[in-house]
């Protein structure tokens, strides 16, 4: 990614604009991010048919929901952070456990 995101707000901008709507489509997922430590918040994502949209706040029903400090979050989407490494050390809490693919799959959605 061209700019290296500084905060949460920037992060969601950014994948916004990296999103690949070919590499989403028939995906329907909404993702909620439960982040602590310096911006702690709750957020949300939703990719739907190539589509891609997010907001503060809760998630109606996520499919997955994801807990992760910020600063971490932050480090992952500017590749200082592997995101499997921090998922296996426990940085990341995927809830359903089987949700884990969705992670795994949120990453090809956008352009690096």
């Amino acid at each position: 990614m061209a700019d290296q995101p500084d905060s949460i707000p920037a992060s969601f901008a950014q994948l916004q604009s990296a999103f690949q709507p070919e590499k989403a489509a028939g995906v329907n997922r909404t993702l909620q991010f439960d982040y602590s430590g310096r911006e702690a918040g709750i957020w949300n994502l939703t990719v739907s048919n190539g589509t891609l949209q997010y907001s503060e706040g809760p998630a109606d029903s996520p499919n997955a929901t994801i807990a992760v400090d910020s600063d971490d979050w932050l480090k992952i989407l500017r590749n200082e952070l592997n995101p499997v490494t921090a998922f296996m050390g426990g940085k990341i809490k995927v809830t359903p456990a089987s949700a884990a693919m969705d992670l795994m799959q949120f990453q090809s959605w956008f352009a690096r």
